[in-house]
C-alpha cells in the first residue's frame, strides 16, 4: 500500500517533507543535505482542524526617491566618463553593475518568495511556496491527510457503550462533532444509543436547570 506523502524543496527555505503515518502525520524540515531543523509527529488527535490558504503575493514597492536619485547620479558619472576618453576604473565597474545587479536581485527574491501556500494544523503552520507545479500534488495530499485524520477518529473515538462511563463518551462525542468528524445527526442518533433520551437539553424545574434521567 503507497503511504501518501507530498515533499518541496526550495532554494530559500530547505527542504519540507510530509507523510501520513498510522497515527498521525510526520513532519520534517531541513536544508536539502544533512540534519532536519524540525522533525516531530503529529497525532491525529491533535491535528483537526486543517486548513490550506493561499496567500497572494506582496505587491512590488517602488524603492524611495533617494534610491533613484543615487541610480540616477550614478548613470550620470557613467555617461560622463563613457563620453570623455578616460580609463574607467575595473574596481569602479564591477562596483556599479553589482550595485544595479543587487537591486534587481532584491526586487525579484521579494516577489518570488511573495507567492506561497500556508497548511495550518491544529499545531503547526507550514509555509510552502506556491507553484503550479506542487499544487495539484499538495492539495491531493491534504485532503487524503483529512480523509485519514477523519477515519482514525471514528475508528478510535466514535464507538459508544451503554454500560461504561456515558459522560466521558458524551464529552467525546461532542469533541468528535466540533472537529466535524460526526454530523449533527450521527452525533444525535450516538448520543440517543448511549443515553436513551432523545434529546440532550435540560429540563427546566422553577428556574434551574435540571439533568434528565438515563433511560438505560
Amino acid at each position: 500500500m503507497t503511504v501518501p506523502q507530498f515533499s518541496q524543496h526550495h532554494f530559500l527555505r530547505g527542504s519540507t517533507r510530509l507523510v501520513l503515518g498510522p497515527n498521525g502525520l510526520y513532519v520534517s524540515q531541513g536544508p536539502r543535505r544533512g540534519a532536519a531543523r524540525l522533525e516531530t509527529e503529529i497525532p491525529y488527535e491533535e491535528l483537526l482542524p486543517v486548513t490550506l490558504e493561499h496567500q497572494k503575493p506582496d505587491p512590488v514597492r517602488i524603492p524611495p526617491a533617494g534610491l533613484w536619485v543615487a541610480v540616477w547620479l550614478l548613470l550620470q558619472g557613467l555617461s560622463r566618463f563613457l563620453n570623455s576618453k578616460s580609463t574607467f576604473p575595473t574596481e569602479l565597474w564591477v562596483a556599479c553593475c553589482g550595485f544595479l545587479l543587487g537591486l534587481a536581485l532584491v526586487m525579484l527574491v521579494r516577489r518570488y518568495r511573495g507567492r506561497r501556500v500556508v497548511l495550518t494544523t491544529n499545531r503547526i503552520h507550514l509555509a510552502f511556496h506556491d507553484s503550479s507545479r506542487h499544487r495539484a500534488a499538495l492539495d491531493t495530499f491534504v485532503d487524503a491527510m483529512q480523509l485519514r485524520a477523519h477515519a482514525y477518529l471514528r475508528e478510535e473515538y466514535a464507538t459508544v457503550n451503554p454500560l461504561e462511563h456515558i459522560e466521558l463518551q458524551l464529552h467525546r462525542l461532542h469533541w468528535l462533532r466540533q472537529l466535524k468528524v460526526l454530523s449533527e445527526q450521527e452525533y444525535r442518533t450516538l448520543s440517543t444509543r448511549l443515553t436513551g433520551r432523545l434529546s440532550q437539553d435540560s429540563i427546566k424545574l422553577m428556574g434551574q436547570d435540571l439533568e434528565t434521567p438515563y433511560l438505560n
